[in-house]
């Protein structure tokens, strides 16, 4: 499980380690910029974070089978992908540190992901019911931890599928509901003393914002339900499928600034922290910090979903490609599954 976890996020581990050095000489800019840099960036993650949300649970077989049958029919399995982003809103975000990503991928940046995931037949119903969940805390991967760098990743979903086509049709068709949690967030810390300045519009005057052995935390959560469809037919030892995907949901994504914080040399007053968080975005100010959150609630996404399974007896490798067609990003996942 360790390789496989250290497999799944080397995008992501790739990208922190090399933004670490980067990170120790973090300039000084206007407050401004940096709010608009990572809030955008925050902006983007939101809106693809339900697509990531749907990786896991993506069998070939529209249809599994009924549980009280002879042979049973269930599953388990495990399986790993990654949806991609604008990587343009990474590196504007980045550049304020100095750094961009040195990896040109057209297709935008993998945002990775896993899951261990099972699904059951039903009873007497033609249905079947599934469930996924995939995990990562900040100690799984021992070199980032000891670096200073944090990953968290938490998945959570569960489906009901409901075929709809007569059990002696070789093409199998269900229709179902889904649900999907998912959590995450990176940190890093930035290191040495900076500054931010910025224009009090009410008064007019400059101000600068210090800080001290600051650590950046970016972080995000999206809850997505879904009305899905999918269809698939058993070709001796492959099965091929495809289906769509309709979801409305709630997200949002934000960073927050941790250091010891004072405005022109004198701690953080209530006049300031209002200042900030009416003209630019930022709440919560306090000596310690500061944080900005972005909202996307509400949100409708149409995803396609369609691949083929190579099928060895009881032993199934799926493999699957996503389009989704509110931002026309893509994804795709490798799954593999003990199945009857």
């Amino acid at each position: 499980m360790k390789k496989l976890r250290r497999a799944l996020f080397i995008s992501v581990a790739i990208f922190l380690l090399a933004a670490g050095p980067a990170f120790s000489q973090m300039p000084n800019f206007d407050l401004s910029d940096l709010d608009d840099a990572i809030n955008s960036f925050s902006g983007a993650m939101a809106q693809s974070l339900p697509f990531n949300a749907t990786m896991g649970l993506n069998w070939s077989d529209a249809y599994i089978g009924q549980l009280l049958s002879i042979p049973p029919h269930f599953g388990v399995g495990i399986s790993m992908g990654a949806t991609f982003m604008n990587i343009g809103v990474i590196n504007d975000m980045l550049s304020m540190f100095e750094f961009d990503i040195p990896l040109d991928i057209p297709i935008g940046f993998p945002l990775p992901g896993y899951t261990v995931e099972g699904r059951v037949g039903g009873i007497i119903l033609p249905f079947d019911v599934g469930i996924k969940f995939g995990a990562i805390s900040p100690d799984t991967i021992p070199l980032l931890d000891s670096m200073g760098i944090g990953l968290n990743y938490l998945l959570f979903g569960m489906d009901v599928r409901y075929s709809v086509l007569p059990s002696f049709l070789p093409v199998k068709l269900s229709v179902g509901l889904g649900f999907n949690y998912l959590s995450g967030g990176i940190s890093a810390n930035l290191g040495g003393g900076q500054s931010f300045s910025f224009d009090d519009p009410v008064n007019s005057s400059a101000h600068t914002i210090a800080i001290s052995d600051p650590s950046l935390e970016l972080f995000w959560e999206t809850t997505v339900f879904e009305l899905k469809a999918q269809a698939s037919m058993s070709l001796f030892i492959i099965t091929p499928y495809a289906g769509f995907g309709l979801s409305y949901s709630m997200s949002n994504a934000g960073y927050r600034l941790n250091s010891q914080v004072t405005i022109d040399g004198d701690p953080v007053n209530e006049s300031f922290a209002a200042l900030l968080s009416e003209f630019f975005g930022i709440n919560n100010l306090t000596d310690q910090g500061f944080e900005s959150r972005v909202n996307a609630d509400g949100a409708i996404n149409f995803r396609f979903f369609g691949g083929f399974s190579v099928n060895m007896f009881v032993l199934k490798l799926d493999m699957t490609l996503m389009y989704n067609f509110t931002d026309s990003s893509l994804g795709g996942t490798l799954g593999l599954r003990l199945q009857l």
